[in-house]
C-alpha cells in the first residue's frame, strides 16, 4: 500500500510561516530580559515579566479566540494575526519605558498566540491520520531551526547591545510569513447554525477542550520548569564566563531536537508514547541537573544537546496524544487549549525564576527547575502512560463526530 504524502505545498508553506513566527520569538525572547535591564534599569524580577508577559497574551488569545478559527475562517484569522504582530514588531522601536514594553510585549503575544493557534490547526487538518505523529515532528522542525537560528542571531546582536538589528528580525519574519500565508490553501469547516451558535457562545465547555487539559497541564509544568533556560541564559552565561560558548547553546539544542524529531514521530505512530516519552523525561532530567554545574563549554553545550532532545519529545507526543483525542471539527479549541496551558507555564516561569534569582544563584535555581521536571514525569505516568504501556497504536486513533 503506498504511504500517505506528507511534504504537500500547504504542509510546507504552514511550516515555514511556523518558523518565521518561531524565529521572532526566540530572538526576542533571548534579548528581552537583557534588553530591560539595560535600556530602563530593570530588575530580574521586572525583566522576567517583561519576557513571561508575552506568553501570557498568547494563553489569551488562545483562550478566548481558538473557538473562531472555525467560524471564521482559518486563513483568515492567520492572516489577522500575523497583520497584527506585523504592526507590533514596528512599535519594539519606539518603546520608551518598562510599562510601555509590558503593552507591546502583551499585543505582540496575543498576536503569536493567534497566528500559533492557525498554524498549528491548518497542520493537524492536512496531515493524513496514518502519518500524525510523523508528521508532526516535521512540522515542529520548524520551531527547532528557529531554537538554533533565533538565540544565535539574537545573542550575536543583543552582545554588542544593538538591539535594533533584533527588533528589525522581528520585521522581516513577520512580513515574509504574511506574505506566504496569501498562498495557502487551507481545508474550512462547513458550521451548522448549532455549531456557529456555540461558537459564539461562552460557555467553558465550547471554549476549551477539556479532554486536552491534564496532558497539557503536564506539559505545562515541564515548560515552566524549561522557561528558566530560555530566559536567562544570557545573563548566565556571563555570571560562569561561557558567554563564547552560550552563542552556541541552542545549535546544541536544535541538534538534540532535530535527532528526537526525525526518529521518535514514527516511534510514536507505531508503537505508542511509552517508548519514547520516558527516556525523553531522563534526558531532559540529566540535561538540566549538568547545565546548572556547567564549568566548561563541553559540559555546557552536551547538556543544550540532551536537554533539546527531552524537550521536543515531550511537546510533539503530548500534543499528537491530544489531538488524536479530539473530534476533527474540535481541532482548532484542541490545539489552542493544549498550547494556551502549556503557554502559562512558559509565562509564570520566567517571573518566578526571577524571584528565585533574588535570594538564589543561577545554579540552583537551574537545579530546581531539574526537579520540577520529574514531577511532570510522574503526572505523566498516572494521567496517560500507566494505561498503554507498550501497546502500540491505542493512542492515536482520531474520533470524528
Amino acid at each position: 500500500m503506498q504511504r500517505e504524502r506528507l511534504f504537500t505545498k500547504d504542509f510546507i508553506l504552514d511550516t515555514a510561516i511556523s518558523l518565521c513566527c518561531s524565529l521572532n520569538y526566540f530572538t526576542l525572547l533571548i534579548n528581552i530580559t537583557g534588553y530591560a535591564m539595560l535600556t530602563f534599569g530593570a530588575t530580574s524580577t521586572e525583566a522576567g515579566l517583561a519576557a513571561g508577559i508575552y506568553v501570557i497574551g498568547g494563553l489569551i488569545s488562545r483562550v478566548t479566540l481558538g473557538k473562531y478559527v472555525e467560524m471564521v475562517g482559518r486563513k483568515r484569522m492567520l492572516i489577522l494575526g500575523l497583520t497584527i504582530a506585523l504592526v507590533m514588531s514596528v512599535t519594539y522601536f519606539f518603546v520608551s519605558s518598562m510599562a510601555v514594553l509590558y503593552v507591546v510585549r502583551f499585543l505582540h503575544g496575543t498576536a503569536y498566540g493567534i497566528s500559533s493557534t492557525c498554524t498549528n490547526d491548518i497542520i493537524a487538518r492536512i496531515l493524513p491520520q496514518s502519518r500524525r505523529g510523523e508528521g508532526l515532528g516535521y512540522f515542529l522542525l520548524s520551531v527547532t531551526i528557529a531554537t538554533a537560528i533565533g538565540p544565535f542571531l539574537g545573542m550575536g546582536f543583543g552582545q554588542d547591545g544593538n538591539y535594533t538589528a533584533v527588533f528589525t528580525v522581528g520585521l522581516v519574519m513577520y512580513s515574509v510569513a504574511l506574505v506566504l500565508a496569501l498562498f495557502l490553501k487551507v481545508p474550512e469547516e462547513t458550521l451548522t447554525e448549532e455549531q456557529k451558535a456555540e461558537a459564539r457562545s461562552f460557555d467553558l465547555k465550547h471554549l476549551f477542550q477539556f479532554s486536552a487539559v491534564p496532558l497539557a497541564i503536564t506539559c505545562m509544568v515541564f515548560y515552566f520548569a524549561y522557561s528558566g533556560v530560555l530566559s536567562f541564559i544570557s545573563s548566565y552565561a556571563e555570571a560562569i564566563d561561557l558567554v563564547d560558548a552560550a552563542m552556541y547553546f541552542y545549535l546544541a539544542v536544535a541538534a538534540g531536537t532535530l535527532v528526537s524529531r526525525l526518529t521518535t514521530g514514527k516511534i510514536y505512530d507505531s508503537r505508542g508514547p511509552n517508548v519514547v516519552m520516558f527516556p525523553a523525561y531522563v534526558a531532559f532530567f540529566i540535561g538540566m541537573v549538568a547545565f546548572s554545574q556547567a564549568t566548561s563549554a563541553v559540559v555546557l553545550l552536551c547538556a543544550g544537546f540532551v536537554i533539546g532532545y527531552g524537550v521536543s519529545i515531550v511537546y510533539t507526543i503530548n500534543q499528537a496524544i491530544v489531538v488524536s483525542k479530539s473530534p476533527a471539527r474540535r481541532y482548532g479549541v484542541t490545539t489552542s487549549t493544549f498550547a494556551a496551558i502549556v503557554d502559562l507555564g512558559s509565562g509564570l516561569g520566567p517571573s518566578v525564576m526571577g524571584m528565585i534569582l533574588a535570594f538564589a544563584g543561577y545554579r540552583e535555581m537551574y537545579l530546581i527547575c531539574a526537579f520540577i521536571s520529574l514531577v511532570s514525569l510522574v503526572m505523566y505516568w498516572f494521567i496517560h502512560g500507566h494505561r498503554f504501556g507498550k501497546e502500540p497504536g491505542k493512542s492515536i486513533t482520531v474520533l470524528e463526530e
